[in-house]
This record gives structure tokens, C-alpha cells and sequence, in this order.
């Protein structure tokens, strides 16, 4: 059976058998050999933040066109995309800091990043790839809480003027009841609190 870990996982690995085997670990020194010797160091993609948006920006207009926000789209197909490796993707996800930017467990294969098991992502809304002025002031983020009376704000037009309340809060969006009876994922960025 095969089984999927990312590039740093494999390496972490490596280091550990080999600090085993070099103390005299019989086993450690038989695990090495299964092993390929080292793994191959991608190459750093220039641009890669705007280079991933692109690529999901891609995949989801094709999947449902505008009012994409927060549309999971799976590690394979972005790869594809990029025409890099699944591992090469996971290798820059585990480094790489972009606002707005979700990791998301998938329903397929799913992969370890940042102690998490996930295998989509999602932007919730363009990410700003310049460096933040140290003049400019900063906008105080709203913080959500389980149970917060909310509205939604223009910023998701299928939804503006909803309301209700947060169910469950996810990083930087929220699983939202609304009082009509629907449920709906939404970026922070789109809700307001009552």
C-alpha cells in the first residue's frame, strides 16, 4: 500500500534513522536501506504565492465561475496546474505565509502540513502580495466566537443582508446558520457582528 508524506516529512525521517544507526541501532541501519538516500531538493518558484492564486483562481472559475470565495479546490489539480509535484506544492505550502490563504482537510488524499491532515486550500479573497507599509494603519480583525448574532455584509452578494449566527469558527471564515435556514461557509472578511 502506498502512502503519501511530504518531502519534510521523509527528511525528519532520514535524519532520525540515521542518528539511530550511527548510535549502533541494528533496525535504523536496516530501515536506511529502504530508504532512498536523500530527497531531491525542489527548486524554489519565484513568484509562487501569485503563481498559486493564479492557479486556484483557474481551477475555480472553471468549476463555478464568480462568487468563487473559499471554493476548496484539492492539492492534485493545483499541482497539475503549476506542472510541479504534489511534494514540491506541500514542500512551499509548509513554508510559504499568504494572507487570506486555507488549508483544508480534503476528500481525497490528504497530507501533513503545519500538523494538520489537509489536502485542499481556499483563498478567501485576493491576498495582498506587496510588502505591508509600516506607515499605514492596520485595521482591527474582527475575532468570531461561537454563537455571535451576525449579518452579511456586501461583500458576498448572494448572501448581503443575511443573518444569524456562527457555528463553528475556521481560521479566517466561519460555518454560519442563517436565519432563513441555510448554511453557509463564510470569509470573516464578509460578516459583521450584530
Amino acid at each position: 500500500m502506498a502512502i503519501n508524506i511530504s518531502e519534510s516529512t521523509l527528511r525528519k525521517t532520514l535524519e532520525y534513522l540515521k542518528i539511530q544507526a550511527s548510535s549502533g541501532d541494528r533496525l535504523a541501519a536496516e530501515l536506511l536501506t529502504l530508504f532512498p538516500s536523500s530527497p531531491q531538493q525542489s527548486e524554489t518558484i519565484p513568484n509562487f504565492d501569485q503563481r498559486l492564486f493564479a492557479a486556484w483562481k483557474e481551477l475555480v472559475d472553471l468549476q463555478i465561475g464568480e462568487n468563487c470565495w473559499s471554493y476548496p479546490v484539492p492539492f492534485a489539480d493545483l499541482a497539475e496546474n503549476l506542472t510541479i509535484s504534489i511534494e514540491t506544492l506541500i514542500q512551499h505550502l509548509e513554508i510559504i505565509q499568504i494572507d487570506s490563504l486555507q488549508l483544508l482537510s480534503g476528500r481525497g488524499t490528504n497530507y501533513l502540513i503545519k500538523s494538520q491532515q489537509v489536502g485542499d486550500l481556499a483563498f478567501h479573497s485576493v491576498p495582498n502580495f506587496s510588502k505591508p507599509s509600516s506607515t499605514g494603519t492596520i485595521a482591527k480583525e474582527v475575532i468570531f466566537k461561537v454563537g455571535d448574532r451576525i449579518r452579511v455584509n456586501g461583500n458576498r452578494p448572494q448572501y448581503t443582508d443575511q443573518t444569524g449566527i456562527i457555528d463553528q469558527v475556521i481560521s479566517v471564515s466561519c460555518k454560519v446558520k442563517l436565519d432563513n435556514g441555510w448554511v453557509a461557509f463564510l470569509p470573516n472578511h464578509c460578516l459583521e457582528k450584530l
